[in-house]
Order: C-alpha cells, then sequence, then structure tokens
C-alpha cells in the first residue's frame, strides 16, 4: 500500500510539473517570447534525466527555481556536509536554491543565474553571484541547461563554499515582503555580475585567478 501510494504521489508530481510546463509555454508564445521553444527542450530534458528539481516561479518559462541537493555535490565537499548536516537537524531535506531568469532571447543572451537560499559564503560568491567565467562571460554555445547546471555545481563544490545561515522555510515567502525580498535578491545579483565582468574584462581570468 504504501509503494503504491509513493507511486501515486510521484505521478501526480509529474504530471503537475507537465502541466505547468504547458501552462509557461502558452504564456510565452502568447507573449512572443523567442526562446520559448528552445526553454521548454532544456526544461523538459531536465524532467526526463531526473538530475536536477526545477520548478517554474508563477509558471514563467523564464524563471525557475533549481534545487541543489547534498547529492549534487562532491560529498568530501565543505557544501555538501554542510547541506547534509542541515537536513539532518531539519528533519528533512535541504537543498541549496539556484533563482536562474532566462532572456527573452536565450542563449543568445546570458541567464542571471545566482544562489537565492540558504546563504553560501566563498571568495567565488558575491551576494549570490558567482565568479564563474562562464555565467560572467557568457557565450551562446553554453546554452545546454543541463551541462550548465552540472557545471555549476562542480564549481560551487570546489570553490570552499559553505553555508552560512539557512532560511527558516524553503518556499519563497509569500505576498509582497517574499516578492520585495526576491526582487531584492536578483537585482543585488545583477549588480554583482556586473562589478565582475567589469572586473575580469580588465584583469582577464588566469591573471586574476578566476574560474
Amino acid at each position: 500500500a504504501d509503494e503504491a501510494e509513493e507511486e501515486a504521489e510521484a505521478e501526480a508530481f509529474a504530471e503537475a510539473r507537465f502541466a505547468s510546463i504547458e501552462r509557461a509555454f502558452a504564456a510565452a508564445k502568447a507573449k512572443g517570447v523567442q526562446s520559448s521553444t528552445r526553454l521548454v527542450k532544456e526544461l523538459r530534458a531536465l524532467f526526463m534525466a531526473g538530475t536536477f528539481e526545477v520548478e517554474l516561479i508563477d509558471d514563467s518559462l523564464l524563471v525557475w527555481e533549481v534545487a541543489l541537493h547534498d547529492w549534487a555535490f562532491d560529498p568530501s565537499s565543505p557544501l555538501s556536509k554542510d547541506l547534509e548536516a542541515l537536513s539532518e537537524a531539519a528533519g528533512d531535506l535541504v537543498p541549496l536554491i539556484l533563482r536562474v531568469h532566462f532572456s527573452a532571447d536565450f542563449p543568445f543572451s546570458p541567464p542571471l543565474v545566482y544562489v537565492a537560499r540558504p546563504t553560501v559564503r566563498s571568495e567565488y560568491v558575491f551576494d549570490g553571484a558567482l565568479c564563474m567565467e562562464m555565467l560572467v562571460d557568457w557565450q551562446p554555445q553554453y546554452g545546454n541547461v543541463e551541462s550548465m547546471l552540472v557545471q555549476i555545481s562542480a564549481f560551487l563544490a570546489h570553490s570552499g563554499a559553505r553555508v552560512e545561515t539557512a532560511c527558516k522555510g524553503e518556499a519563497a515567502a509569500a505576498g509582497a515582503d517574499g516578492e520585495a525580498a526576491a526582487t531584492a535578491a536578483r537585482d543585488s545579483a545583477r549588480r554583482a555580475y556586473e562589478k565582475l565582468k567589469a572586473f575580469h574584462d580588465k584583469k582577464g581570468w588566469a591573471s586574476a585567478g578566476g574560474r
């Protein structure tokens, strides 16, 4: 009975996810979003592979949240151990959440990718933005989203990143305050990327110790 219930829950979860994709695709096409077909293809590939958990924010094809659990990282990394410890303390899985904002002409313009929660500290993470050459100096050929997420996971694991604080509840806060906080986090990450790009345009990557 338990196994049947789990299967039913899994099927319902999958159906809800695909229904969300269909709504998001229809809305994006109605708005003339150029990247809608490409993003649906990338999203379906991720769902079918099952490597990453992805949720569309407000059924928007252009805004994703990606859950990276401790097993997404090198098990010897501090980040994996921190997330495992948080999960044990919470009695539930506590992932690292990436927020991804895609452009209407993705992959020709870069996505905005940042750590939404919990707060992560590293010499390569600034206001959630990642000092990662792929994300700072974006090229259209980087547009395979699954490959991008794999590389981000490896980058975070090997950058010495540590969890500083955990969000008290994994869902984004509801209401105006939650929306304001999400907007502030997005704007802070965007400014951080602008500074990183300006720095590396001047200093390059190898000499500046970038990754």
